[in-house]
């Protein structure tokens, strides 16, 4: 039978735990039987409203004024629900909503079960936007006043019923089944997404792209990089439909780069000299550099594909808001833009190290009067004793002879005793940054720190030995073993590239992306 309780949040600001309205309905047997619609006063921390979610909603601080507060709601929500399967129109944003609101307020995650129809919808239906007005209308429904919590819910629900039928089923689990979509689970401390399943094998691979794109779509012509996990698609669903648009994905940013896509974040954390990943790092020193590399949320990725651009938006009486973008976030180059060349054939990697070329240039440090290592117009050159100065500053130890800034230089950490590949100039850049060069130290501090933040929702499930043997592997690596025992999952482990040979410390979310020299498909 199709018993579940479709749920849709309204937030009170940009930042997800912010709830402000709920609605429910009950269905049993596909019909609705019972709703429910609270306001709410966002967790103290976040209780303030921002003038384009008002607009939105219409809900505003007076509003709520007397409504009771989220921990309050909360288990009037969860008793509601009971043991259905909550259904949402993107429900990565309504569970998350749940998420980040007891995060803030340091409240246990509840128990739930939950699928997504704007994922399902992706997979089922053909349609220019899957914004919840344009399926609605596919489906022959015609829902009430858009951001409305329970006017979203109810189309929500409504969805999930013609897809049902669609399927040819009454059974919730067996929807998902035809429609190829998983059903998410949250717990305390565990977070599975509702997301599409693919078909295939469990390596990623690049897609061709789609000739028949619309030259005008907002991706069409770009280089699109994910970073972080998405909770709406795997990350092999998010490049197939890049494709499907016009764009090409990548693994890394590289100065081909025009978009990066960082899943699962809150966007004010967006901005330098924040706690992010390797990727969103390399796009904001790109963007320093003078590349258009345009950061955008999952959020903004999925109004994309739809078609539009994401700095707008329709408000409930039809007309348009323009959403201020702060420039050193979002940079969007708005020139014409081609499809993507088709990519060169493979060539081998380049080797870690070349040749020693001897030269007579001086030492650049005041007072030393030996011949430097390598040569160079602009940069500051140093002989061997300085060079080994400088890395022993780094909290390395050279393992073998220097040959160039730029090679790949085998080293031991001198607080760890970790053996990795490093550059000379990598080494530099970090000493500027004032942060430690030791891949395995850094992480390891990184794990600690992100742990810390999370508390009691921190994932404490060890990693075993054979299943990060598995990952290294099936991404081109030798798995030369864990950093830390037990190994948690944000936690680093050290491998070998099968193709290039070099020896790094990475975790093993980014040991998923390959190796820097792995070709681009």
């Amino acid at each position: 039978m199709l018993d579940f309780t479709a749920i849709d949040f309204e937030t009170a600001n940009s930042y997800r735990g912010s709830p402000c309205a709920v609605g429910l309905i009950r269905y049993r047997n596909g019909q609705p039987v019972d709703e429910r619609r609270w306001l709410i006063r966002p967790p103290e921390q976040v209780d303030y409203f921002a003038p384009f979610n008002v607009a939105l909603h219409g809900i505003d601080a007076d509003t709520v004024r007397g409504a009771p507060r989220w921990q309050t709601v909360l288990p009037a929500i969860v008793d509601y629900i009971g043991d259905d399967v909550v259904v949402a129109h993107n429900a990565g944003f309504d569970i998350g909503v749940i998420r980040y609101a007891c995060a803030v307020d340091n409240i246990e995650w509840p128990e739930m079960r939950f699928l997504c129809t704007l994922v399902m919808s992706r997979r089922a239906i053909r349609l220019p936007s899957y914004r919840l007005p344009f399926v609605c209308e596919a489906v022959g429904f015609e829902m009430g006043d858009h951001h409305d919590p329970l006017a979203d819910a109810r189309a929500a629900g409504r969805i999930i019923l013609a897809l049902a039928e669609l399927a040819g089923t009454d059974q919730l689990a067996e929807v998902a089944a035809a429609h190829h979509m998983s059903i998410g689970r949250m717990s305390s401390g565990i977070y599975i997404g509702s997301v599409a399943t693919s078909g295939g094998g469990t390596g990623l691979t690049f897609p061709g792209v789609n000739p028949e794109a619309d030259p005008d779509g907002y991706l069409f012509g770009r280089v699109v990089v994910f970073t972080g996990t998405l909770m709406s698609m795997t990350r092999q669903i998010a490049w197939e439909e890049c494709a499907r648009v016009g764009a090409r994905a990548d693994k890394t940013p590289t100065k081909r780069t025009n978009v990066l896509v960082v899943g699962d974040i809150n966007p004010a954390v967006l901005r330098p000299g924040a706690n992010i990943t390797g990727k969103a790092r390399k796009a904001f020193e790109l963007q320093d550099e003078g590349q258009h590399i345009e950061v955008m949320t999952e959020d903004d990725f999925l109004r994309c594909l739809d078609g539009g651009a994401f700095d707008k938006f329709v408000l409930p009486d039809g007309g348009v808001k323009e959403l201020t973008i702060q420039p050193r976030e979002r940079k969007v180059p708005l020139d014409a833009r081609q499809p993507p060349a088709e990519p060169k054939p493979h060539k081998p990697p380049r080797p870690l190290r070349r040749e020693w070329v001897p030269t007579d240039q001086t030492c650049s440090v005041e007072g030393c009067s030996d011949t430097a290592m390598f040569r160079t117009r602009t940069k500051p050159a140093f002989c061997n004793v300085h060079i080994g100065a400088i890395l022993w500053q780094g909290g390395l130890i050279a393992l073998e002879s220097f040959t160039h800034p730029q090679d790949y230089l085998l080293t031991r950490c001198v607080q760890c005793e970790n053996v990795a590949h490093y550059r000379f100039e990598y080494v530099q850049q970090k000493i500027g940054e004032g942060e430690r060069t030791c891949r395995a130290c850094y992480w390891r501090k990184w794990s600690q720190e992100s742990m810390r933040l999370e508390g009691r929702f921190a994932n404490l499930t060890p990693v075993t030995y054979a299943d990060a043997q598995a990952i290294a592997e099936a991404h081109g690596f030798r798995y030369l073993g864990p950093l830390t025992n037990p190994s948690l999952p944000s936690d680093p482990h050290r491998t070998e590239c099968v193709r290039c040979g070099k020896i790094t410390a990475e975790r093993l979310a980014d040991i998923a992306f390959g190796c820097t020299c792995t070709p681009r498909e």
